[in-house]
C-alpha cells in the first residue's frame, strides 16, 4: 500500500470515530499515524475486526481482501459470548482457509524454508488452535487481552 493511500486509509478511519456506539469507549486513532506508539488492544479489535472489512473494501486488492475477510468472520465467531458447535466449526473452517491461503499469499516472504520461518508470524500459526480451544476455554471473548484491558 503506497503512502497516499495509506494516509488517506487513516483518515478514514479517525473520521468514523463519530459514528461507532458510546460503547466503543475507545475509538481507534488515525493508524497512519499512531499505529506503532501505543495502540491499545481495543483499538486494534475495532480497527481490524470492525471497521477494517468496510473501510479496506476496494483498497486491498481482491485475492488479500477476500483472505482476511475469513480471518474477521472466523474471529468475530469465536469472539461472541457463547458460540453453538455449528459457528464453531464453521470459525474454525475460515480460520484454517486463511492460513492456508495466507502461505500461499505471502509464500514469497518465507519460501516455506526454515531459516525464514521468522517471517511467518506466530499468530498466524496459533489461529488454527483457537477453534479447538474454545470447548476447553470458552469464547475468546472471556480471556483475550481486550476484555483484561478493559477491567483494568
Amino acid at each position: 500500500m503506497d503512502v497516499t493511500i495509506w494516509k488517506r486509509h487513516g483518515q478514514s478511519v479517525a473520521d468514523a470515530t463519530p459514528f461507532l456506539p458510546g460503547s466503543f469507549d475507545r475509538p481507534p486513532r488515525n493508524p497512519a499515524e499512531k499505529i506503532s506508539s501505543g495502540y491499545k488492544a481495543w483499538e486494534f479489535l475495532t480497527y481490524l475486526f470492525g471497521l477494517g472489512p468496510g473501510l479496506l473494501y476496494g483498497v486491498l486488492p481482491g485475492e488479500y481482501f477476500r483472505n482476511y475477510c475469513k480471518l474477521v468472520a472466523g474471529v468475530r465467531l469465536l469472539h461472541q459470548r457463547s458460540i453453538s458447535v455449528e459457528h464453531l466449526q464453521r470459525a474454525h473452517r475460515l480460520l484454517v482457509e486463511f492460513v492456508i491461503e495466507f502461505e500461499s499469499i505471502y509464500l514469497q516472504y518465507y519460501q516455506r524454508k526454515s531459516s525464514r520461518l521468522h517471517f511467518c508470524r506466530q499468530s498466524i500459526h496459533a489461529l488454527l488452535h483457537l477453534g479447538p480451544e474454545v470447548p476447553r476455554l470458552g469464547p475468546g471473548i472471556t480471556y483475550t487481552q481486550w476484555a483484561l484491558e478493559r477491567t483494568i
